[in-house]
């Protein structure tokens, strides 16, 4: 970087404008990813997407219209597997008396985050998203769609402006 006599910055203009140039696309994209995974149109992109049953929020103090951060819920075929099991532990139990106590297989639930809730009862189902295999799950909320709003309308904003300090030099 060279500084001329009247204090000026050679070079530095562009490099910033490159620079917004390409983080802009960047910041843009992971909020459009956000986005994709919050409105369920991550389907589309071979994302996994499952709809839970039988969910159970941890937080009781929500209000109407607030989101969860954090809900448990079974998958169809959690709900199969663990509607099975019942059944075999409550057969199994009959017969306790003559060998001993049956030992039950622990009941399979998912973690889910951002679900919506109503404030009074937990929902009946969720339909979320999973993007990385064993990752987890995030349910498609408005919650999660605002707030990936902030990276895709900065991203956008970012990549204008460093196209306009490029061209304007």
């Amino acid at each position: 970087m060279s500084v001329s006599a009247t204090g000026s910055t050679a070079g530095r203009g562009r490099l910033t404008g490159v620079a917004l140039v390409v983080g802009g696309p960047l910041l843009f994209a992971l909020g459009l990813f956000a986005v994709v995974t919050g409105t369920g149109l991550s389907g589309a992109l071979g994302m996994r997407v499952e709809t839970f049953g039988r969910i159970e929020c941890h937080d009781v103090r929500t209000e109407k219209g607030q989101t969860v951060r954090h809900c448990s819920g079974e998958s169809a075929a959690q709900q199969r597997a663990n509607a099975a099991e019942r059944d075999r532990a409550a057969r199994e139990a009959l017969r306790a008396h003559v060998d001993g106590v049956p030992r039950s297989e622990p009941i399979e639930r998912t973690r889910i985050v951002f679900a919506d809730h109503d404030g009074r009862t937990d929902p009946a189902t969720i339909t979320a998203t999973q993007v990385f295999d064993g990752g987890r799950w995030y349910a498609h909320s408005s919650t999660l769609v605002g707030y990936a709003m902030i990276p895709l309308l900065l991203g956008a904003g970012t990549a204008a402006w460093g196209g306009y300090r490029l061209r304007r030099r």
